[in-house]
């Protein structure tokens, strides 16, 4: 059987195979990841190293980039025009013809929401604050993860000097019990006395395999942190005894007021966040008072029609009429959640000053008993131990007592260790918190 097709005809089976065609779906190709490999830990690595290979670790860049496009999606469809409709419709008028065809109306339409463009610069805004909500919680995570590298990296550095401390605390107990077993050989010391020896050395080696055993855990899960997929147990180089003071220009110490803490603000990624989340919010809500008049639900429909008695044109409009749906559920639910997004965006102001103010303060205290006790009990430890070697030099104490006096300094050494990495730690996140720039 033949068929003879209308020009009109021959339109619409084009369209439903272009649209067919379009159907088929493609597969990205899977990502080619390069974690971090043995080369990067062959030399000790700086916290400014550390901090770089955490933010190029391949698998979170990659989440970042996918929510980043992902947004960018979102304001790419939302300037996108909507598709047209190919409507074919075919209506049996109950008669036939002389050779009994059944007679009807065919007909072909296209139809296309014609004022679509009406919520369409809303639609683009509104996806517009989604991006830039998006680009601060990438900000906001980007500072956390260096928040937590930093002082991941204090505390590596800190447990490595407790590794070589505890290893001269070993040194002077095997050499207590050299000299007591010597004592104990020419009956100036007693065997108790050579136990006591022999305890305490025993608890030496206990310290220095725990110390060596926590360094070892914690720099596998540093490693994992910095972008690593096998184990590995890097080497941390150990910054000087002196922090990076924060001063005004001057060279003066600077001290907290509220031009230092609104700028710290102003930069605040959880804050510029929220921000962020309620301008999107806003507008939500006036895409939401656009739809109250459904003006983007208007459509028009033209094409084709053959009927027997002849070929003509068919033109359709719908209009809906905003009788009893104005969008109220739609507009209150969006003003709902602007005001959950304003009182978000407050709460989060308020812990971000409680956070600053407190990160401040824990840097003036620890800076303050750094530099009035610590230090001055560590300079008077090495004087201490310096004045017993002189002593014994000159002969009026014995070993035992230069031994003593030794293993007093480095615990002295030992517990300073904790001072400073808390020292090194609240300087450094004064310093990222507050954005502190002195030519501002």
């Amino acid at each position: 059987m033949m068929y003879k097709y209308s020009s009109y005809q021959l339109i619409g089976l084009t369209i439903i195979a272009f649209w067919l065609s379009g159907c088929a779906t493609t597969t990205p190709p899977p990502p080619k990841w390069t974690p971090l490999n043995a080369s990067e830990f062959e030399q000790p690595l700086t916290l400014d190293r550390c901090i770089e290979l955490a933010l190029k670790n391949d698998v979170q860049a990659a989440q970042w980039k996918a929510r980043l496009d992902a947004a960018h999606s979102d304001i790419q469809q939302a300037k996108i025009p909507p598709n047209p409709t190919f409507s074919p419709s075919w209506d049996d008028i109950g008669l036939k013809d002389d050779v009994g065809t059944n007679l009807g109306n065919l007909t072909y339409g296209i139809s296309f929401p014609i004022l679509f463009w009406w919520p369409r610069p809303k639609k683009i805004e509104a996806a517009e604050a989604n991006r830039m909500v998006e680009e601060a919680a990438i900000l906001a995570e980007r500072r956390q993860l260096k928040i937590g590298i930093a002082t991941a990296y204090f505390n590596l550095t800190a447990e490595q000097r407790v590794v070589r401390l505890n290893e001269e605390l070993l040194a002077i107990a095997d050499e207590s019990v050299r000299l007591v077993s010597k004592q104990v050989e020419l009956d100036l010391a007693s065997n108790l006395e050579l136990q006591r020896a022999i305890s305490e050395r025993l608890q030496a080696q206990s310290d220095l395999a725990d110390a060596r055993s926590q360094l070892r855990i914690d720099s596998l899960a540093f490693a994992f942190a910095l972008g690593a997929d096998q184990p590995y147990y890097p080497i941390l180089a150990d910054p000087d005894n002196q922090f990076t003071e924060l001063t005004a220009d001057d060279g003066s110490p600077i001290t907290m007021n509220d031009h230092i803490l609104n700028a710290a603000l102003e930069h605040d990624p959880d804050l510029m966040e929220k921000r962020a989340a309620t301008r999107y919010a806003l507008a939500q809500l006036d895409l939401e008072h656009r739809n109250a008049i459904p003006f983007a639900d208007v459509g028009g429909s033209a094409g084709p029609k053959d009927a027997p008695e002849g070929t003509g044109s068919a033109f359709s409009l719908d209009i809906p009429i905003p009788l009893f749906d104005q969008n109220q559920a739609g507009i209150s639910k969006a003003e709902a959640d602007l005001l959950a997004a304003r009182a978000e965006e407050e709460k989060t102001r308020r812990t971000a000053v409680a956070n600053l103010t407190q990160a401040w303060e824990t840097y003036q205290a620890q800076r303050e008993k750094w530099t009035l006790y610590t230090q001055a009990l560590g300079e008077k430890a090495t004087e201490n131990a310096a004045g017993a070697r002189k002593l014994f030099e000159l002969g009026r104490i014995q070993y035992s007592d230069l031994l003593l006096a030794q293993r007093d300094a480095n615990q002295t050494r030992m517990n300073a260790v904790n001072d400073w990495r808390d020292l090194c730690i609240s300087c450094w996140l004064a310093g990222e918190l507050f954005q502190y720039d002195p030519t501002e």
